[in-house]
């Protein structure tokens, strides 16, 4: 299958493995590298791949994020996850978006994701099992945030759980600081979690926030 591939990927080392590995063994067409947001936006539309390989963790944003304006920009475009997250948050919306694909560069092998790359690029979907345990985790569960909470409170539990004050949340979303108060206490409510410290941890329990270094 002669397939046009885009790959975005921050760490130089492994980018320049996986465009090796592309090229020499699965024998595809490397038409755009990227290694941050910036450059992929500036760069994947021009190119017009078939397929992205997109990591999540970017260094001056979200990989999903990016999707959302690539999909704006190339509607034909198909996407496949390449990453090590496997927290809720992620997988939920890997799924929401429609992103086409899912592989563990942890651990799976090269001729896993050669399978990955030749099932989206077919227009079929390819997600790693640890997808489906991850959402029957979250269908077993009465109190899945996406069960028991808003698009809107999903979205500010993503500030709150760095720590944002109402007044600071407020500013970010465009709401008064006692509306995002009203939100918060409703989304504690929700999650059955009865200090701010608490929720935090839920937070980064679930994805909502990407632990840092200097977190712990």
């Amino acid at each position: 299958m002669s397939i046009k591939l885009a790959i975005v990927e921050d760490q130089e080392l492994f980018r320049r493995m996986l465009v090796a590995l592309c090229v020499t063994q699965f024998g595809y067409s490397v038409v755009c590298e990227a290694g941050s947001v910036a450059e992929a936006f500036a760069r994947v539309p021009a190119a017009a791949p078939d397929l992205l390989l997109l990591d999540l963790q970017l260094p001056d944003g979200d990989g999903l994020d990016l999707a959302v304006r690539l999909f704006e920009a190339l509607p034909g475009l198909r996407v496949l996850a390449l990453t090590s997250l496997h927290d809720e948050v992620s997988i939920h919306r890997i799924r929401e978006l429609g992103i086409q694909g899912f592989v563990d560069k942890n651990t799976q092998r090269p001729e896993t994701l050669h399978e990955a790359i030749e099932t989206v690029a077919s227009g079929r979907v390819y997600y790693a099992e640890v997808v489906q345990r991850v959402q029957q985790a979250m269908r077993n569960d009465p109190v899945a945030f996406a069960k028991v909470l808003s698009d809107r409170e999903q979205e500010l539990l993503h500030l709150l759980g760095r720590g944002f004050s109402n007044e600071e949340a407020a500013a970010q979303m465009g709401l008064t600081a006692w509306t995002v108060h009203s939100h918060r206490r409703n989304i504690m409510k929700k999650l059955g979690v009865a200090t701010q410290a608490e929720l935090i941890r839920y937070a980064l329990r679930k994805g909502f926030v990407r632990p840092t270094a200097d977190q712990f």
